[in-house]
């Protein structure tokens, strides 16, 4: 039996064999080209639905990336602004000590109100910085300004809220700070009104002057009314027996040095005017708070006493010392009323120890040569004289502690510069050094935002390149085999056209020969 095969069935398979060659071809040559595996759902079904995970994955992960760096800009924005507040509240600081102590004149605090006024709008730009048009201390209210000076009182218009960046597929971090926490929400602070430096004396260590800033060793000039001067040399002195000694052997005894009656700091005595200078500008009289001059025949030098510290003893500290031995304090707080015996207390540090061990949730501190009380919470306290001995009015303690106020730390430092009240400027050191502390605090916490984020960010780059890699795996094209798979349909799809060419080359003419 024979099988008759038609042209047109040859026809149909040389055209089926041909174009099954030519599409094998088209595909290397498009893998080639952009060397991916994978360019429709038909090249490989089962990897399509992995390519997409993979493409999901990455997408989200390029999110992260994203909201890590929008945050850092946050963070970063916050630590500039928190250091211009340091730097602020430094400045502060200095105005505070200078108006406060004994060279303080009705001149100088009239231009410290100026200096105060100025601080003021510096601290209300810096809490009113913006990134990107939304302003980092006003919570979650990111439009509106934070702070806004009514009348004479700064408001806080922002609210309470943490702003939260997720920066992992199963991790976020808050990257702001509320500014409600500059308006006393953390604790409570009543700062003490006396000074507890010690008296000074001759075997007082000139390194520990000027409340622990030292002094400048040098040479000093000084000149009395009988037209003598002298220059003495003052760099080998350690205490200040030694200043007054050089400078009784120096001058012969014309002019006699000693600690003033106030035990605060030198006298000279001699024939007047006397007057006492640097030599070659240095600044040694300057430091020894003897830089100045007198017509009479006695010159007292400002106050240059020594740090108070826990080891000051009681009987060393002129306001004390003729309220030995100290009695009671009481102490209200968070509903509950304390007595404080301090009858055995004969150093700052063991006023200390005994309240901070008699009041639970309230810490007594040295700061700035005062007494400072400061609460664990913005609760209100009060401390009152317990007995007859008058205790907490001798330690500058007696009255009600408030919430710590950036702003209204200012506006009672400047109503006592105003009306010349040392003892105001003094008592609000103590509330500065709280807000110092928790600027601080916040410097610390916002570093530790910084660092959460470069952890963040290391991280999710080692995700992305390995979501990368893996979708590599499933995508892209080996390089060596699509090389090597082109070249063989290459050769195929020539072998089709030969064959084909071959088999179709009969036509009329032949087939009349």
């Amino acid at each position: 039996m024979s099988f008759r095969v038609t042209d047109s069935y040859m026809s149909n398979i040389l055209v089926g064999d041909l174009n099954s060659s030519l599409s094998r071809l088209l595909t290397q040559q498009r893998m080639a080209g952009n060397m991916r595996r994978v360019n429709s759902f038909a090249d490989d079904p089962r990897s399509v639905s992995t390519i997409q995970r993979y493409n999901s994955l990455i997408a989200n992960n390029d999110e992260y990336m994203k909201n890590v760096t929008r945050s850092r800009i946050m963070v970063d924005g916050t630590d500039v602004a928190l250091q211009n507040i340091s730097e602020v509240l430094a400045d502060v600081r200095v105005i505070s000590l200078r108006e406060s102590s004994a060279i303080s004149t009705e001149q100088s605090q009239e231009t410290s109100v100026i200096e105060v006024e100025n601080l003021v709008n510096q601290l209300m730009d810096v809490l009113n910085s913006s990134i990107e048009g939304n302003y980092l201390f006003a919570g979650q209210q990111v439009n509106t300004p934070p702070f806004e000076l009514s009348g004479d009182t700064v408001v806080y218009q922002g609210d309470t809220n943490d702003i939260y960046s997720r920066t992992g597929p199963n991790s976020t971090m808050a990257v702001n700070i509320p500014g409600d926490i500059f308006l006393g929400t953390q604790s409570s602070a009543l700062g003490g009104q006396v000074d507890m430096s010690p008296r000074l004396d001759g075997t007082t260590n000139l390194s520990d002057i000027n409340l622990g800033d030292g002094w400048t060793p040098g040479s000093i000039s000084i000149s009395d009314g009988t037209g003598a001067t002298y220059q003495v040399d003052l760099s080998a002195a350690l205490t200040v027996d030694d200043v007054i000694s050089t400078v009784n052997t120096a001058t012969g005894g014309a002019i006699t040095a000693g600690i003033n009656s106030q035990e605060t700091g030198f006298e000279f005595s001699g024939i007047g005017p006397l007057v006492v200078g640097e030599v070659n500008g240095g600044e040694t009289a300057s430091s020894l708070g003897i830089n100045s001059s007198s017509t009479a025949s006695l010159l007292t030098g400002r106050d240059i006493r020594i740090s108070a510290d826990a080891t000051t003893l009681l009987a060393d500290i002129d306001s004390i010392s003729g309220s030995l031995p100290l009695g009671n304090m009481n102490v209200s707080w968070q509903g509950t009323d304390y007595v404080v015996d301090l009858s055995a207390a004969t150093t700052l540090g063991d006023i200390q120890s005994i309240f901070n061990g008699a009041v639970p949730g309230m810490e007594m501190q040295i700061q700035n040569s005062t007494l400072t009380l400061v609460g664990g919470s913005p609760e209100i306290f009060a401390i009152s004289n317990g007995d007859a001995t008058n205790t907490s009015s001798v330690l500058g303690l007696a009255g009600t502690g408030s919430p710590v106020r950036l702003f209204g730390m200012l506006e009672d430092l400047k109503a006592a510069l105003e009306s010349g009240d040392k003892e105001g400027i003094r008592a609000g050191m103590s509330e500065m050094s709280a807000i110092e502390d928790t600027v601080y605090q916040l410097l610390m916490k916002n570093g530790g935002r910084q660092n959460d984020l470069d952890w963040s960010e290391g991280i999710l780059l080692q995700r992305d390149e390995r979501l990368r890699a893996n979708l590599s795996l499933e995508y892209d094209a080996d390089v060596a085999q699509v090389a090597s798979d082109l070249s063989q349909a290459e050769a195929s799809y020539q072998a089709s056209l030969l064959v084909t060419s071959k088999l179709y080359s009969a036509n009329l003419m032949q087939y009349l020969r």
